[in-house]
């Protein structure tokens, strides 16, 4: 109605009206009934000179004036470069045993554990290993083999067992890791820093006695690791490497629907209960061909055994399950 209303105001200016009741017409109807124009509804032009727009004004209309409330907004984001396949991180904490700098006495033995990470897009299988790079040699084990498979994102804790040599001071040995194609990668930023462990050997508090081999042994290099043995799987112990039906030293059978370890002919197997036992408590544990069986009761259990080569060593169960089990082995060098 008020659109009317102007319309007629500016049709009397046309006219030469100063106001609009020169003009004689019915309004619009409200209710049935015309409205009837006085001096309070009466409408008067109310443009001057000073209100209204010069007459080369120009109008700007910015985006924000007819901003839509469905309008798509445009976010772009920034992309971010892919992970290499193979790269590792420190974990928290990387030295998970032996620190930097760890006092021992000329001789001793010691175990090295690295916390690492997976940074990479590729998971580490089982073919991964830890790899002696460069610096002292604190270990007979030059691959190390991860315990099992780790995705990505997740760590893992490796462990070397090593030994303080006769030469006192700082020794310090670098460590890297390998894939499946033998390629050598690290830490740090660029992905190819090694990671170590630093040691300072004091004097001995002891004689360390020299054993040396007998001629009869086979000379095998001190050997540790971790594996999944599935049913009908054969383990060879002198390599830690599964092999073919009729050799290594221990197989993994199903006999009247419970899993047993069989041992390989030449080589022998005994229980040992779930302490850890040394070199010298498995000459004292009973060990024969006979198979042993395991069940979840037995998760954590030591085995003593000896290679069909004449070496020693430990076996400890690690987990059970319908399709085979997972161990840890240690092969000790010496008879």
């Amino acid at each position: 109605m008020i659109k009317k209303l102007l319309c007629v105001v500016c049709l009397a200016i046309l006219l030469g009206a100063t106001s609009c009741d020169r003009l004689t017409f019915t309004p619009f109807p409200q209710n049935g009934q015309p409205i009837q124009l006085t001096e309070t509804n009466r409408i008067e032009p109310t443009l001057s000179a000073e209100t209204a727009p010069a007459p080369d004004a120009t109008w700007t209309v910015t985006p924000t004036d007819v901003f839509e409330a469905n309008t798509p907004v445009l976010v772009t984001e920034t992309a971010t470069s892919a992970l290499p396949c193979d790269a590792a991180a420190a974990g928290r904490p990387i030295d998970v045993s032996i620190p930097d700098d760890t006092v021992l006495p000329a001789g001793a033995s010691f175990t090295k554990v690295w916390r690492l990470v997976n940074a990479g897009s590729c998971s580490w299988t089982r073919d991964y290993a830890v790899v002696w790079f460069s610096g002292d040699q604190l270990s007979p084990i030059l691959v190390q083999k991860l315990p099992h498979e780790v995705q990505s994102g997740q760590s893992v804790d490796i462990s070397v067992d090593m030994r303080a040599p006769g030469e006192k001071g700082v020794q310090q040995s670098y460590w890297k890791l390998r894939n499946a194609d033998s390629t050598l990668f690290g830490i740090g930023p660029a992905g190819d820093s090694p990671f170590w462990v630093r040691i300072i050997v004091e004097d001995s508090v002891a004689t360390i006695a020299t054993v040396t081999p007998t001629s009869t042994a086979t000379s095998v290099s001190l050997l540790q690791g971790s594996l999944d043995l599935l049913v009908g799987e054969h383990l060879d112990l002198d390599s830690g490497e599964k092999v073919e039906a009729g050799q290594g030293d221990l197989a993994l059978e199903q006999d009247a629907g419970q899993l047993v370890i069989r041992p390989a002919p030449g080589a022998l197997l005994g229980l040992a209960g779930f302490d850890s036992p040394s070199q010298a408590d498995c000459r004292q544990v009973t060990q024969g061909t006979e198979s042993l069986t395991v069940t979840d009761e037995q998760v954590g259990a030591y085995y003593c055994y000896l290679t069909d080569q004449g070496l020693p060593g430990v076996v400890r169960l690690m987990a059970v399950s319908l399709e085979g089990i997972r161990l840890d082995y240690l092969t000790w060098a010496i008879p």
